[in-house]
C-alpha cells in the first residue's frame, strides 16, 4: 500500500508523519529521520468491539463463530478485518458466516479509490507456514530456500510469516526447549530487523538457515565480538 504523507510546517518547526503497511516501503533518507513505532495486533475481543459497530451501521450480521473468525484471519489487524468484512458482504451477502470470511481472506481485490489503483491483501495459509517449517526440519538447505523464495514472491508479509512460525515453534512436541529458545531467539532478531527496514527476504532466509541448524542439530553460527 502506498505511504500517506503529510506535513505541517511554520516558522518555528517542520513535523512530518509517515504512514506505511512496511518499513521497505519507506525510502532510507527518511526513515533514518523518523522515529518508528510498531502497534502490537489487537486481541479478539478488542477487535469484535470495533466490528461490530460497522456490521450495525452497515446491516451486516455476523454470528460468534463468525465474529471469532475474522479475527483471526485479519492477525488482529482491524484494517484488514473490516476489509476481509466488506469482501464478503460483497460476495455473500448482509448475512456472513465463518465459512464466507476463510473463502475471502486467501485473496480480496478492491478498488481503492483514496489510492487511485487495486488494492489486493493477502492472508496467509498455515500450510504455507508449515512448509517452511517442514522444510527446515528435513536438513535440505535448497528446499528451504525454494519455501522462502515462494513466499516472497506470493507478496505475504514476512512479519506475519515470523508470527505463525513462532506458534509452530511453541506448540511442536518433539523439540527441547532449548532449541525452542534459539528458534525464538532467531525470530525476535528478524522481527526488529524488519522493523528497521531490513530486506525481507534475507530476514526469512536467515530465519529458516537458523531454524534448521536448531531442528537438525547442526552447529550454531559463532558470534565474534567487535
Amino acid at each position: 500500500m502506498a505511504s500517506m504523507l503529510f506535513g505541517l510546517r511554520s516558522k518555528d518547526f517542520a513535523a512530518v508523519t509517515v504512514g506505511s503497511c512496511q518499513c521497505q516501503g519507506i525510502i532510507a533518507t527518511l526513515a533514518s529521520r523518523c522515529a518508528k513505532f510498531r502497534f502490537k495486533p489487537l486481541p479478539e475481543e478488542i477487535t469484535s468491539n470495533h466490528i461490530l459497530p460497522v456490521c450495525n451501521e452497515d446491516s451486516l450480521t455476523l454470528d460468534a463463530e463468525a465474529l471469532s473468525t475474522l479475527s483471526s484471519i485479519s492477525q488482529g489487524d482491524l484494517h484488514w478485518a473490516i476489509t476481509f468484512l466488506h469482501g464478503a458482504a460483497r460476495l455473500f451477502g448482509s448475512s456472513i458466516s465463518s465459512k464466507d470470511h476463510v473463502s475471502v481472506s486467501g485473496v480480496v481485490i478492491l478498488l481503492c479509490p483514496d489510492f487511485h489503483g487495486v488494492v489486493v491483501f493477502k492472508a496467509i495459509p498455515q500450510e504455507v507456514t508449515e512448509a517452511l517449517y517442514a522444510a527446515c526440519k528435513s536438513g535440505d538447505f535448497d528446499l528451504a530456500n525454494k519455501e522462502v523464495n515462494s513466499i516472497i514472491a506470493e507478496g505475504y508479509p514476512v512479519s506475519h510469516i515470523l508470527a505463525q512460525l513462532f506458534e509452530v515453534v511453541v506448540e511442536a512436541d518433539d523439540v527441547s526447549d532449548e532449541r525452542k529458545a534459539c528458534m525464538c531467539k532467531s525470530l525476535a532478531t528478524a522481527d526488529k530487523c524488519l522493523i528497521d527496514g531490513a530486506d525481507e527476504y534475507l530476514q526469512l532466509l536467515d530465519v529458516a538457515s537458523n531454524t534448521m541448524r536448531a531442528l537438525c542439530n547442526m552447529p550454531q553460527e559463532r558470534s565474534y565480538d567487535s
